[in-house]
């Protein structure tokens, strides 16, 4: 299969998804509270698991993927401001 095969894709991703999920143990929150960076960084990794919980409910079941796309850039518009 090509390494752009949507099913490939989904497998790749929640494998990554599960290793870091894994590696973001409570130390490492505290001290990324603890410091400036740190925080931007948990809230882009928030930022990011929102984004990726609102794609699994806002994506359709049918085949318009602009739809789709259209309402997941709308939430993240949402998100910026």
């Amino acid at each position: 299969m090509d390494a752009t095969d949507p099913l490939d894709q989904a497998k790749a991703i929640a494998d990554a998804i599960e290793r870091i999920a894994n590696q973001l143990t409570p130390a490492v929150i505290r001290a990324a509270r603890n410091d400036g960076e740190g925080r931007n960084d948990l809230d882009r990794i928030e930022y990011a698991l929102g984004t990726i919980g609102k794609a699994l409910i806002l994506t359709d079941y049918t085949i318009d993927e602009e739809k789709d796309m259209d309402k997941l850039q709308a939430f993240r518009d949402s998100q910026q401001t």
